[in-house]
């Protein structure tokens, strides 16, 4: 293997100066606590809530390790999410989107790309506002041929740069004809299946993860699941109140407002 490569198969960004003494009860407890939350926020918005969770976890610990523990995290999220909704899944777009999915994994396993905190941040924070870039005429609809592919593509692709894909994802269902129960249950399969290739990006593929290095008790991995389960459950009956027109105006208004505090901060980083 390259030298180049060696360097970067490690667990830490060279320019990431992070105290990783092992985090305190207290910021544990708030850890864990923002994972409901945030499972929550999925839960209702179908979105919002892992782009949050994803923030967090990369403002107080190493990219490598918030990859991770996300991935788990979103994993049970959007898992227990498709199974509460499993007889709305939408099933034909999906051989194209894990097409799309498997040539964008090929392509990542090749060039072993590890991102920054900055990297991370920037894109967490421009990804709400990618659909206010693409020109009407061109407005992204997943049940259209060809469109599951590209989806699968683009949006493993930011899973594995920028920890998240909602916002994107979220573009390729705002002009489509679904219901809010297919969006939740579809986006939660294909987004389980995301996260699933995320940890197994960084866990094995790019051997990233050792014991030492993780700055809290292995006990919280499993933790999570539980916890992003409790989170869907809790938001389930929101969403049985909730009007399609008033799911998708929160889904746009929470994205951007969340992406404008995660743009400031990816701006802050550049400088130091």
């Amino acid at each position: 293997m390259p030298a180049h490569q060696h360097q970067n198969r490690r667990f830490f960004d060279a320019n990431e100066l992070i105290d990783l003494a092992v985090i305190s009860t207290a910021a544990l407890t708030g850890l864990l606590g923002a994972v409901v939350g945030t499972s929550f926020i999925s839960g209702v918005l179908s979105l919002a809530g892992g782009t949050i969770l994803m923030g967090i976890f990369n403002w107080v610990m190493p990219v490598s390790v918030a990859m991770v523990l996300h991935g788990v995290t979103q994993m049970s999220s959007n898992g227990s999410r498709c199974i509460i909704y499993r007889k709305h899944i939408h099933w034909p777009i999906l051989r194209g989107y894990l097409f799309g999915a498997a040539m964008c994994i090929a392509i990542f396993s090749w060039i072993l790309f590890v991102p920054s905190k900055t990297v991370v941040f920037l894109l967490l924070g421009a990804m709400p506002f990618v659909n206010y870039l693409i020109p009407k005429r061109f407005a992204l609809d997943i049940t259209k041929p060809g469109m599951p592919t590209l989806c699968g593509f683009t949006v493993t692709a930011c899973t594995f740069l920028a920890g998240v894909s909602g916002t994107i994802l979220d573009v390729f269902y705002f002009k489509s004809p679904l219901t809010r129960y297919q969006i939740h249950a579809t986006k939660g399969f294909t987004q389980t299946l995301g996260h699933i290739a995320k940890i197994v990006y960084y866990l094995l593929v790019l051997d990233l993860v050792q014991d030492t290095a993780i700055p809290f008790p292995l006990w919280v991995f499993a933790a999570v699941i539980p916890l992003a389960f409790v989170g869907n459950w809790f938001a389930k009956h929101v969403v049985q109140v909730l009007q399609d027109h008033h799911f998708r105006s929160l889904t746009q208004y929470a994205t951007m407002a969340i992406g404008v505090v995660f743009l400031i901060r990816g701006l802050t980083l550049i400088g130091q």
